[in-house]
C-alpha cells in the first residue's frame, strides 16, 4: 500500500516490523538446535505462558480489565486437551488395565461419565479446548458488563470465580482427579504422528507467533483504538453511541479462548493438569508477567514470562526462596518502571512505531 502527498508516493509496508520480527522468529527457530532437553522444555512452557500473558493485555493492558481468572481459562481448556489424551491412552498403559482412567476407577466409577466420553475424538476435544473457556468467559462476561460492574470490583469476581472454580474441581475428585488433577497422558499425536519435544515447541512457537500477530493486527484497527478509548475515558465511548459492553465481552471472550488453547497445548508438554492452575495464585502470576513487561505493548508480558521463567530456574539452584527474587524483581519494576520494561526500549522501537511509515522529507512537506 501506498500513500500519495502532494504529488510523492510513500509506502506503507511495515518494513521495520517485518524486519524485527523475523530476525526474532529466526531466533526462536534456532533456539531449540543450541539448547539441552531440558531447556527446550522449559522454553515451550515458557512461551506458552507468555501467550497466556499476551491474552490477560489485550483486556488489562488495552481495555483496562484487571483480571486473576486467566488461569481458569487456561485450566478449562487444559481439562478438556487432558480427557481426550487420558482417553486415548492405551489400556496396557492405565493403572487397572482397562479403558477407564485410573482416577475414576479408585472413585468408584463404572461408566464414563456422559459429558466427557465426546472428548475421546480428536476434533471434539479441539473445539473444547476453545469454546469450554470462551463460553463460560461470554457467560460471566455478559452479566458482569451488562451490569456495568467495573473498576476494582470485577478484579475482585475474578477472584471469587478463581477461588470458587479451584474449590469445586478439588472436590469433583471422581471426575477431575481431584488435587492431583489428571496425570500420565498419553503423547500427541497429529495425522496419526507422535509429536516429539522438538515437533511440540515449534507447534508452539506457531501458536504464539499466530496470538501476537492476530493481537497485534487486532489492536491496530477501529476495533483496538475502541478498546483503548474505552480504557482511557469508557463514559464518553458510551456517550458517543458505541455499546461499551459488547466490545467487553467480545475482547473478553476471545482473550479466554487464546488462554484456553495455551492450557491445551500445555498438556501434552507437561503430561498433566491439575487445580493449582485455577488457584488465584497462578492467575496473580500472569498480572505479573502482564505487569514486568509492560502493560498494552502486546510483546512485554511475553518477553517477562520467559524472563522471569528463567529467573526461577536459576534462583532455585541457589535458594529454596526464588518466590523472594521474583517479589524483589517485581517490586523494582513497579518503583522504578512503572510502564514494565519495554518502556526501557526507545519509543520508535515499540511495534506501534515500526509500523508506521518513513517520515517525508521536510521539503516535500512544505513545498507549495
Amino acid at each position: 500500500m501506498t500513500n500519495i502527498v502532494m504529488g510523492y508516493k510513500q509506502s506503507t509496508f511495515p518494513h521495520k516490523l517485518v524486519l524485527v520480527s523475523g530476525i526474532s522468529l529466526l531466533v526462536f527457530i534456532i533456539l531449540p538446535f543450541t539448547i539441552n532437553s531440558f531447556q527446550l522444555s522449559l522454553m515451550s512452557k515458557l512461551l506458552l505462558f507468555g501467550t497466556l500473558g499476551v491474552s490477560l493485555d489485550l483486556v488489562w493492558g488495552f481495555t483496562g480489565i484487571l483480571s486473576f481468572a486467566h488461569g481458569v481459562f487456561f485450566t478449562l481448556g487444559g481439562y478438556a486437551s487432558a480427557y481426550y489424551l487420558k482417553l486415548n491412552l492405551s489400556a496396557a498403559s492405565n493403572t487397572y488395565g482397562g479403558e477407564l482412567p485410573d482416577f475414576m476407577v479408585w472413585n468408584g466409577l463404572e461408566k464414563l461419565p456422559w459429558f466427557i466420553a465426546p472428548l475421546k475424538y480428536f476434533p471434539v476435544a479441539l473445539v473444547a479446548t476453545i469454546a469450554v473457556p470462551a463460553l463460560f468467559a461470554y457467560i460471566i462476561g455478559y452479566f458482569i458488563f451488562r451490569s456495568k460492574v467495573s473498576g476494582v470490583y470485577i478484579t475482585i469476581i475474578t477472584i471469587a470465580i478463581s477461588s470458587a472454580l479451584t474449590t469445586f474441581f478439588v472436590s469433583q475428585q471422581a471426575y477431575t482427579g481431584g488435587t492431583n488433577g489428571i496425570t500420565d497422558v498419553s503423547s500427541l499425536r497429529l495425522f496419526g504422528v507422535q509429536l516429539t519435544a522438538l515437533g511440540l515447541y515449534f507447534l508452539i512457537l506457531a501458536y504464539a507467533v499466530f496470538v501476537i500477530a492476530l493481537s497485534w493486527s487486532l489492536t491496530q484497527s477501529n476495533f483496538g483504538l475502541i478498546l483503548r478509548s474505552i480504557n482511557e475515558n469508557e463514559q464518553r465511548i458510551s456517550f458517543l453511541g458505541y455499546d461499551v459492553a459488547q466490545f467487553k465481552i467480545f475482547i473478553w471472550t476471545l482473550s479466554a479462548a487464546i488462554a484456553g488453547m495455551a492450557g491445551g497445548l500445555f498438556v501434552p508438554l507437561n503430561r498433566f493438569i491439575s487445580p493449582v492452575y485455577l488457584a488465584v495464585a497462578f492467575g496473580t502470576q500472569v498480572v505479573i508477567w502482564v505487569a514486568i513487561g509492560g502493560r498494552g505493548t502486546l510483546v512485554g508480558p511475553l518477553i517477562a514470562a520467559i524472563l522471569l521463567g528463567q529467573v526461577q530456574n536459576y534462583a532455585e539452584k541457589v535458594t529454596q526462596d526464588w518466590q523472594l527474587v521474583v517479589g524483589i524483581l517485581l517490586l523494582v519494576v513497579v518503583l522504578f518502571l512503572p510502564n514494565g520494561l519495554m518502556s526501557l526500549l526507545p519509543k520508535r522501537a515499540s511495534l506501534k512505531n515500526l509500523s508506521k511509515p518513513k517520515p517525508l522529507p521536510v521539503t516535500v512537506l512544505t513545498k507549495k
